[in-house]
C-alpha cells in the first residue's frame, strides 16, 4: 500500500470513528479572508470537515474543500452545500493552475507541496496559511495543548516566509495565540502572488512580528 493510501485509510476511520472532532475557525483566518477580494473562488487544501470552508461559504465565498477523506468532504458539503467538494491527496492535486483568488491552508505541513500551492495562486491572489511551528511542541509538553509532536509538521523560525516564495508578504507573524480554536504556537501568513490588478488591489501591508 502506498502511503498516499495508508494516509486515505487512516484519516476516513479517524473522522469515521469521530475520533477526529474539529475545533472552532481561526479568528485570524476567518478576519483576514473576509478582507480580501472575492471576484475567484478559493480552496481549503486539507480542509477537513469545513471548519473554516463552511463559515466562508456562509460569507458569500465561491469555495473548493480538498480533502483526502471522502467523510470528511461529505461532511462539509452536508453543513454547506455550495462547497465543491474535491477528494484527492495534496500531492496529486487536481487543480488548474492560477485558478483561485485564495488558496487557504490551516494546520498542515508538506514542505514538499509549496511550489503547487503557489502554482494554484491567480495573478493578485492571495496565500492564507497558518500552522504550528516548533514552539508548539512546549505546550504541548506541559498538557496545555495538542497537536503534532514531530518536527515533519512544525514549522521553524522563520521557515514559512521562505516557503512562500515568490510571493509578495503582506502579513507574517509568529508566536502564541490563544481564541476560539486553542491554546497554539504557530506562524500566520499572507501573501501576494503578483499582478494585483487582476482581481483586485493589493491590500495595505499590516505589521509584522
Amino acid at each position: 500500500m502506498t502511503r498516499g493510501a495508508q494516509d486515505r485509510e487512516r484519516w476516513e476511520e479517524l473522522y469515521a470513528s469521530h475520533a477526529r472532532a474539529d475545533r472552532p475557525p481561526s479568528s485570524w483566518v476567518l478576519r483576514t479572508v473576509a478582507g480580501l477580494p472575492n471576484e475567484l473562488p478559493l480552496v481549503d487544501i486539507a480542509g477537513g470537515t469545513g471548519r473554516h470552508a463552511v463559515p466562508l461559504a456562509r460569507l458569500g465565498w465561491r469555495v473548493v474543500l480538498v480533502d483526502i477523506a471522502s467523510l470528511a468532504v461529505a461532511t462539509a458539503r452536508a453543513a454547506e452545500a455550495t462547497i465543491d467538494g474535491v477528494i484527492a491527496d495534496v500531492a496529486n492535486l487536481p487543480l488548474s493552475a492560477g485558478r483561485f483568488g485564495v488558496v487557504l491552508v490551516t494546520n498542515f505541513l508538506d514542505r514538499t507541496i509549496f511550489p503547487e500551492l503557489v502554482r494554484l495562486v491567480a495573478p493578485g491572489g492571495f496565500l492564507v496559511y497558518e500552522t504550528y511551528t516548533t514552539e508548539h511542541l512546549a505546550l504541548v509538553n506541559r498538557g496545555l495543548a495538542h497537536g503534532p509532536t514531530s518536527s515533519e509538521y512544525l514549522l521553524r523560525p522563520g521557515e514559512l516566509r521562505e516557503l512562500a516564495a515568490p510571493l509578495t508578504v503582506i502579513e507574517y507573524r509568529e508566536g502564541e495565540v490563544d481564541d476560539a480554536a486553542g491554546r497554539r504556537c504557530c506562524a500566520r501568513l499572507l501573501g501576494q502572488m503578483p499582478g494585483a490588478e487582476a482581481i483586485g488591489q493589493k491590500p495595505e501591508a499590516r505589521s509584522q512580528r
